[in-house]
């Protein structure tokens, strides 16, 4: 079993802006990269604009040497900062670029090592029918409220009545990333289902609500539950990760492949009017009879029972 050794990755993110000499410059693509995954930029620009105040962020501009957002009087203010520092800024644009670009950052590239413990978990995956005798059914959610998460874990029976459930709170560590979204959720999926057997509540098969091998490492948080735990798993996502798919004229009911990298990962099912939910297997499940548990278990929503209740519990958690 793999244990959950999570980075600080703001706290990173954090040490490395603070690296920036006055009178130099880099690009958030610079910054995602010394956090170990240039496609995590935009996680880098959403994350610095709501830490200006501490940060030396006027040093981080766009690609292009564009100096801070859209809006005039910022730029304007992030452009005469680094007027001040030394930094040739003409029409909101530090030119040459290349001159004071600064890309020297010491760095434990947490990302890249997030990434090689994907690979080992996907390594790990089997891909095999579900059990036929399923009796239990389990859902897992999250919600969030300020830095707290909470996490639900209902168990059904086999036909998605309820059976019980149990919640748990406890701090955010990891922000959300794409394709990392195991590391934010997975101590809080861990924790509930620990909490559920504890109760004496030991589902055959977990539904996640997100991705198990949809992904593009093949190890969602499905998959990576799956293997954590040994159990059967199944992501059903409300969104389209990755992978092609044409969903046009889709029926009530019907389901197409998911294909990803010439693999068929997934199948996209139509479940309302208006509503299309991606099914993958986790661990020790096919995409065949992943399919078939979730559609046994679908009735009026869209989303198949146990995770219709467990995200109706995380709401109103939230709520309260």
């Amino acid at each position: 079993m793999f244990a959950l050794d999570l980075p600080d990755i703001e706290e990173e993110l954090h040490r490395l802006t603070r690296q920036i000499p006055p009178g130099r410059v880099t690009t958030y693509k610079a910054l995602a990269e010394a956090l170990g995954d240039p496609a995590a930029v935009r996680f880098v620009a959403s994350w610095l604009s709501s830490h200006a105040d501490e940060l030396p962020v006027h040093r981080v501009v766009h690609a292009s040497g564009a100096v801070g957002k859209a809006e005039f009087a910022e730029s304007a203010e992030f452009a005469e900062r680094l007027r001040r520092e030394g930094v040739r800024v003409e029409g909101l644009k530090v030119k040459p670029l290349i001159r004071y670009f600064f890309a020297d950052f010491k760095t434990d590239r947490p990302l890249e090592r997030l990434r090689r413990e994907q690979g080992e978990i996907a390594r790990r995956v089997r891909l095999e029918p579900l059990p036929q005798d399923v009796k239990t059914v389990a859902g897992v959610d999250a919600a969030y409220l300020d830095s707290e998460a909470i996490g639900i874990c209902v168990v059904c029976d086999r036909r998605g009545e309820p059976l019980d459930y149990v919640e748990v709170r406890r701090e955010v560590r990891f922000p959300y990333i794409p394709t990392y979204l195991s590391y934010r959720e997975l101590p809080l999926y861990l924790d509930a289902i620990h909490e559920a057997e504890e109760k004496g509540l030991s589902p055959d098969v977990i539904l996640v609500d997100g991705n198990g091998i949809l992904h593009p490492r093949r190890v969602g948080i499905a998959t990576h539950l799956g293997v954590l735990l040994d159990r059967p798993t199944v992501g059903v996502a409300k969104r389209l990760l990755c992978g092609e798919v044409n969903t046009e004229g889709m029926s009530i009911g019907e389901w197409r492949p998911v294909v990803l990298e010439g693999e068929t990962v997934g199948a996209a099912m139509r479940t309302g009017r208006n509503r299309t939910i991606f099914i993958s297997p986790g661990h020790r499940a096919d995409l065949k009879t992943s399919v078939e548990l979730v559609a046994s278990l679908l009735k009026e929503d869209p989303l198949p029972e146990p995770l219709r209740w467990a995200h109706a519990l995380a709401t109103e958690s939230r709520a309260a």
